[in-house]
């Protein structure tokens, strides 16, 4: 990671097509994080009930079980370009009628589920397609380096977009959030319209003989089983925190708006930091043993956040909690790519993104239903007792290493957490 970031590491802004597309993909990772977060605490604002919070981080993910993978298929077959730029409009429309009810006051939880759903919708069919465009949009000799500025995208747009948001919000409303959000839809679309790419030759296989492929191939790679075991064990304990935040802050901790935009900008700045030692990481542990380590204290920090403690407390442990982040996605994934077949990469990848986004939904179903009979704070223990135990227990049972070194792919971030639709503009490899 040092390495590229250092000579050569801007090198791939030399190229147009990067450069537009990187400038307008990181405005619109930064109009999704301020929209995601002003969603989840609006939501806070319209109901005391953990469960229904939880709907949202559900309705966020719960659409990549059944279009992430047969995106991943379409991505093979199909023009991305133009279907990226389906999803664009559709995320333009989405938002804009949301913005129309919110104006004429008709907004309520069932409202925020739904439209919400509708956006995860739209993030569950382009994260495939964005994962996939990298290589036609920058020389070979600069991929990686292209991969890495991504991340740096990524990161950096985590912790600018809540601030920002945090501030609309204090001194404006949830519309104004929405109206950002929309801008930075009509410039991507601008953007990818602008882009001449190369026209993909379609295998000549049928869709469903293609999807078939894919599901057996999957089925095969025994390393690949393992790293969605390890996947699941991320996400089946994380998704409580996450999906419970907004109840933890507004109703546990008693903060303001802006307070609660801040645990998110230290979160992206943990992330950041942790990022920059990540090759060392790489270097100090193997893959299986590095996911474990990293599962181990996102878990220990999610139980001291259970815990009684100033906001310095909280913001200090949500800042430890995103080098755990950082480094548990980020190698997740970089196996994700390694484990993964040139021929089927795109297959491969979505399934990874169904299994990441669907174990976040289900448990995060899960955990709202729990909070409800024992209390978030007591939820939010518990989830992360089990991450420890659970990560512990893996370390026991270790997976092949890849022969490349994922230090050299780790901008390759996760899935991400909250917003699904941050993802789709950021993960591109």
């Amino acid at each position: 990671m040092t390495e590229q970031l250092t000579a050569g590491a801007f090198a791939p802004f030399e190229e147009k097509t990067f450069r537009t597309i990187w400038t307008g993909g990181f405005v619109s990772n930064i109009a999704a994080w301020m929209q995601n977060i002003g969603v989840s605490w609006v939501a806070a604002v319209l109901t005391t009930s953990p469960f229904l919070l939880s709907m949202i981080q559900v309705a966020t993910s719960v659409p990549a079980l059944f279009l992430s993978y047969p995106a991943g298929v379409i991505a093979d077959h199909a023009d991305r370009r133009k279907l990226l730029i389906g999803a664009q409009v559709f995320f333009f429309m989405v938002l804009l009628v949301l913005t129309v009810l919110t104006q004429l006051n008709y907004l309520n939880m069932e409202v925020l589920i739904i439209f919400t759903f509708l956006m995860g919708c739209g993030s569950a069919f382009s994260n495939p397609i964005w994962q996939a465009i990298t290589p036609e949009v920058v020389s070979p000799g600069n991929l990686k380096a292209a991969v890495a500025l991504n991340g740096v995208s990524f990161n950096l747009s985590r912790a600018i977009g809540p601030a920002l948001g945090g501030l609309l919000l204090t001194y404006g409303a949830i519309q104004s959030v929405f109206l950002f959000n929309i801008v930075a839809f009509v410039l991507l679309i601008w953007i990818l319209y602008q882009w001449k790419n190369q026209e993909i030759m379609a295998p000549p296989e049928s869709f469903a003989k293609a999807y078939g492929e894919g599901i057996t191939a999957v089925l095969k790679s025994r390393n690949f089983l393992k790293l969605i075991v390890r996947t699941i064990a991320f996400t089946a304990f994380v998704g409580a925190l996450f999906a419970l935040l907004p109840h933890l802050s507004k109703y546990e901790w008693h903060q303001t708006t802006i307070q609660y935009m801040m645990l998110w900008v230290f979160l992206g700045a943990g992330a950041i930091c942790g990022s920059l030692i990540y090759g060392k990481m790489t270097e100090l542990l193997r893959s299986y043993q590095l996911v474990a380590v990293s599962c181990i204290g996102v878990g220990a920090t999610m139980i001291s956040l259970a815990l009684t403690g100033t906001n310095l407390w909280h913001y200090g442990l949500i800042f430890l909690l995103g080098f755990g982040w950082i480094w548990s996605t980020s190698t997740l994934n970089v196996l994700a790519q390694l484990y993964s077949p040139d021929a089927l990469r795109a297959r491969f990848l979505s399934v990874n993104i169904t299994i990441f986004q669907g174990s976040l939904a289900l448990t995060s179903l899960f955990w709202g239903w729990v909070s409800n009979e024992i209390g978030t704070i007591a939820t939010v223990e518990m989830s992360g007792v089990l991450m420890v135990a659970a990560s512990v227990v893996l370390l026991f049972f270790p997976m092949e290493e890849p022969s490349a070194d994922p230090g050299e792919k780790v901008a390759c971030t996760a899935p991400i957490l909250i917003p699904a639709e941050q993802q789709a503009k950021t993960n591109t490899d």
